[in-house]
């Protein structure tokens, strides 16, 4: 196994992409390429001796002007919004091979994701109904900033959680 940093290369996109899309159905491939210029990009990937991705995790910093600052910066009063997204790092992707959950990557992806951060704040979003997630999340520290908002007219209710880094 082998834990490597994401970059564009065209064979690991693809395998991410085929992970994400056997997860949520949908093709994540061009979103993390433009989100792989944004400032302070940073993401890994574990994979397996057989070359399979297990897991992936990438953020970068968060700033005016981005889709899902905006979002949340809509959602957060001025004092929550002061705390945690004015040197904020975004969590934006978490995924691991369902046979491979609970056996510690996901943590390790997200502590690996994290270390050397120099922003105050992570902020993530995650589904409402996704308790082992929020439980893994919880369990590293991390604390409920708003319990329940919509990202989208078509969406299910979602969580934003923070943990402050600094």
């Amino acid at each position: 196994m082998k834990i490597l940093p994401i970059k564009q290369d065209e064979k690991l996109l693809g395998k991410i992409d085929s992970l994400y899309m056997d997860i949520w159905n949908h093709s994540i491939k061009e979103r993390l390429i433009k989100h792989s210029s944004y400032e302070g990009f940073r993401g890994y990937v574990i994979i397996s001796d057989d070359e399979e991705v297990l897991g992936f995790s990438y953020g970068y910093t968060s700033l005016s002007g981005q889709y899902y600052h905006e979002l949340l910066s809509k959602e957060l009063e001025p004092k929550e919004y002061e705390k945690w997204l004015t040197d904020c790092f975004e969590l934006v992707e978490l995924a691991v091979h369902p046979a491979r959950r609970k056996q510690g990557f996901g943590k390790f992806l997200v502590n690996e994701l994290l270390r050397g951060v120099d922003n105050k704040t992570s902020l993530l979003t995650t589904q409402v109904s996704n308790h082992p997630a929020r439980k893994m999340y919880e369990n590293l520290g991390w604390v409920v900033v708003k319990e329940s908002f919509l990202p989208n007219v078509d969406s299910s209710p979602y969580v934003i959680m923070g943990e402050v880094l600094k």
